[in-house]
């Protein structure tokens, strides 16, 4: 990739909203795609990133939609919360880095220019964080041009299970340090935020986790790393992973029910971020004011989106968050 594909995509989103009205917003009542339902003893799966065994599908997910009412938090940003939705929203990020201070084609460029701004930015969010690990960034693009960005991820999803995140901590974090933080408080977090500006199309929501049961999230297995096998191991706890290892671990795959509320911040810009946090360890504490500690989320397809609005780029960054409680 080259720093000539980023900004085709900047002059592409400069030329297609000169002459176009701001965003949509305001609530809106449309299909959210999830999970189908598997027969019993079945079990959801993918492979992310590397390939199945001969003759096996990359996964056996199909997507089936619920109508869903998703509202704007435009205008009320500080109703959500980590610690009731999983959900907080960020504000007067004029500081973070953008282009073309980050080359957003290079992952050497993002992870020495970008991530330490996301670490600071997280710390000053989440009070009582001492030590923020960021394991991974993702790019998407909804057009997949002019590189081969992913996707918007268009089902709703949960990236991992609680079991999943002690494992991504030894993981990361060593044989060493990983089980002396598992000992605080520790979360997974991703932030996200566009890299083009205003998002126009396939926005993400998400759903207040204080609003999800547990019976509702089914487990599937995502496959990642080296080349897949149907019974490849969990990510085994090491001081410096190797990209090639086979391992897997669990996502969640949330099923919709009555009740629960889905949020999106529409037209969210480059100095505004989402914290979507994934899971939160306090969560598991009897009488915890923390509720659910996971916001299961996904792309949409807003109908309201103007004809030939721009495509929406954008980045996650997945991050370890440590605090002493």
């Amino acid at each position: 990739m080259t720093t000539t594909a980023s900004t085709q995509v900047q002059e592409e989103y400069k030329s297609l909203t000169a002459d176009l009205p701001p965003p949509p917003r305001g609530d809106i009542t449309t299909p959210v795609l999830f999970s189908h339902e598997f027969d019993q003893g079945t079990n959801g799966y993918m492979f992310i990133k590397n390939p199945p065994p001969a003759g096996v599908p990359y996964t056996n997910i199909r997507p089936a939609p619920s109508i869903v009412t998703v509202e704007d938090l435009r205008g009320k940003e500080d109703s959500v919360t980590l610690d009731h939705d999983s959900l907080q929203i960020l504000q007067g990020l004029t500081d973070m880095p953008r282009s073309p201070a980050v080359d957003w084609d290079s992952d050497t460029s993002i992870e020495t220019t970008f991530y330490p701004a996301v670490e600071a930015a997280i710390k000053k969010a989440i009070s009582r964080s001492h030590t923020v690990h960021i394991f991974r960034h993702g790019i998407r693009h909804s057009k997949n041009w002019p590189v081969p960005y992913n996707p918007p991820a268009m089902i709703a999803h949960l990236d991992q299970t609680g079991p999943a995140a002690v494992n991504r901590v030894l993981r990361h974090m060593g044989p060493v340090d990983g089980p002396r933080l598992l000992q605080g408080r520790y979360r997974i977090v991703h932030f996200w935020t566009p890299l083009n500006g205003p998002v126009y199309t396939c926005p993400v929501a998400i759903a207040s986790s204080a609003t999800v049961k547990d019976e509702d999230i089914r487990i599937f297995i995502s496959h990642l790393g080296g080349v897949g096998g149907l019974g490849m191991p969990l990510g085994r706890p090491v001081a410096k992973p190797d990209p090639a290892e086979q391992y897997r671990e669990d996502f969640g795959a949330p099923r919709y029910a009555e009740g629960q509320r889905w949020f999106y911040l529409s037209g969210i810009s480059q100095d505004e971020a989402m914290l979507i946090q994934i899971f939160d360890s306090k969560a598991l504490t009897k009488g915890s004011e923390v509720k659910g500690g996971r916001a299961v989320h996904s792309a949409f397809r807003d109908p309201r989106t103007p004809q030939g609005a721009p495509d929406r780029w954008s980045i996650e960054v997945s991050c370890l968050v440590f605090s002493d409680e």
